[in-house]
C-alpha cells in the first residue's frame, strides 16, 4: 500500500479535492440533513456551528496527510461542495482488523444533488485510485438494510454481498441499532474486472 493521500481527482462533472476550508461549513450543513446523517453518521454532530467547529478544522489539518483519504465533491458547473467522500481505516467491533491495507469506504452528497449519478461518479473514481494507485489490498463496507439507495449502490460499483452474515451499528441519530449488509472488495477482483 502507498500512503499518496487525498490526490486531486477530476471526474466528467466532479472534482474530488482534499478538503479545505471554505468546505468545512457547506459539509457540516449537508450532515445536518436528518435524511443524510440517518445512516451515515456513527459519531457525535452539534447542531450550532460554533460547537462543531473545533471538530472541523481538525479534519482541514488532518485534509494533507498522506495516509488520510478523504475529498470534498465540488460539482464543476458552479464549484458547489455537495458531499464528501472517504477511504478509512476499517473498524469492525467483532475483529480487530491490524492490516493497514484493508480500509472502509463512505460517503454523502447534499439531497439537492442525489439520483443523478454523482455518488456512483465520485465512488469509481475514488474506487479507481484506491486500487491502482494507493494499492489498497481491500475495502470492507456496509449499508442499513433500510437504505436501499445506498446498498444498491454498492452493489452497482462491484461489491460483493455478504450473504449469510449481517450486523447491527448503532447510529447517531436513530434510537435502536440498525441491521446492515455487510460488502467488500478485493483489488484482485477489482483489477479483474477493470481488465476484462
Amino acid at each position: 500500500m502507498k500512503f499518496l493521500g487525498s490526490k486531486t481527482i477530476e471526474t466528467r462533472r466532479l472534482i474530488l479535492r482534499a478538503t479545505i476550508e471554505e468546505d468545512l461549513k457547506p459539509i457540516w450543513e449537508i450532515l445536518c440533513i436528518p435524511e443524510v446523517n440517518k445512516y451515515y453518521l456513527t459519531c457525535k454532530l452539534s447542531f450550532d456551528w460554533e460547537k462543531e467547529k473545533p471538530w472541523q478544522y481538525k479534519k482541514l489539518q488532518e485534509a494533507k496527510s498522506k495516509d488520510k483519504f478523504q475529498w470534498s465533491i465540488i460539482l464543476k458547473s458552479n464549484n458547489e461542495c455537495i458531499g464528501q467522500i472517504s477511504v478509512h481505516e476499517a473498524h469492525d467491533e467483532d475483529e480487530e482488523i491490524t492490516d493497514k491495507s484493508i480500509r472502509g469506504i463512505g460517503w454523502f452528497i447534499s439531497p439537492k444533488y442525489q439520483r443523478q449519478g454523482l455518488a456512483y461518479e465520485a465512488a469509481s473514481a475514488i474506487l479507481d485510485y484506491m486500487f491502482q494507485e494507493v494499492e489498497i489490498e481491500e475495502i470492507k463496507t456496509g449499508a442499513a438494510i433500510e437504505n436501499e439507495a445506498s446498498w444498491k449502490l454498492m452493489e452497482k460499483l462491484g461489491f460483493i454481498k455478504d450473504e449469510n452474515n449481517t450486523k447491527k451499528i448503532k447510529y447517531t441519530f436513530v434510537d435502536n441499532p440498525v441491521e446492515i449488509y455487510l460488502y467488500n472488495m478485493s483489488r484482485e477482483n477489482y483489477l479483474k474486472k477493470c481488465n476484462k
